[in-house]
């Protein structure tokens, strides 16, 4: 799913409330060029060095991270979302570029008929934000949490999973 687009990729793919708050990976390219998909238990690398600002449990899938990095243009925060953390893994712990944070969570382990996939997001917030205030479902609606498209980070070496959903039996 891409970043501010209302469509659901999955089940009834009807309207969402709110524009999507980041991308949604679950396949890439082999270095052969081969499509793979993700899949549970898959080691997500954190984008950049930052530290482990939060780890929440409001994620239908699993568990989303949040680290804060320091940039040339000031603080800005990546989200990791449908994951599972690393074990030991706590708020306040520095991670280096690429360093391992999570595993990819399984939805079916809650009965979800929909692939794995990574929620990557970039966003901006003050460090005062409550970390309770980091919910999914209102996150968007508001003012203090400020989205930035991400794919810019990521590269072309990525397919989304809209993409992927056009090969898969979703029911």
């Amino acid at each position: 799913m891409l970043f501010g687009t209302r469509k659901s990729w999955w089940g009834s793919r009807k309207a969402r409330p709110l524009p999507h708050e980041g991308v949604d990976l679950c396949r890439y390219r082999s270095e052969a060029g081969e499509p793979l998909s993700l899949m549970p238990g898959a080691r997500i690398p954190v984008a950049s060095g930052g530290t482990v600002w939060a780890i929440t449990d409001d994620d239908f899938i699993g568990r989303s991270l949040y680290v804060r990095h320091e940039g040339a243009h000031g603080v800005f925060f990546t989200a990791y979302a449908h994951v599972s953390p690393r074990a030991g893994l706590t708020e306040g712990d520095t991670l280096a570029q690429g360093e391992v944070l999570a595993s990819l969570a399984d939805p079916a382990l809650r009965n979800l008929r929909i692939c794995a996939h990574l929620h990557f997001s970039v966003m901006t917030f003050s460090d005062r934000l409550p970390r309770e205030n980091l919910r999914w479902a209102t996150m968007g609606a508001g003012e203090a949490v400020r989205f930035v498209d991400p794919m810019p980070l990521l590269g072309d070496e990525l397919i989304l999973c809209d993409e992927a959903a056009e090969r898969v039996h979703w029911s």
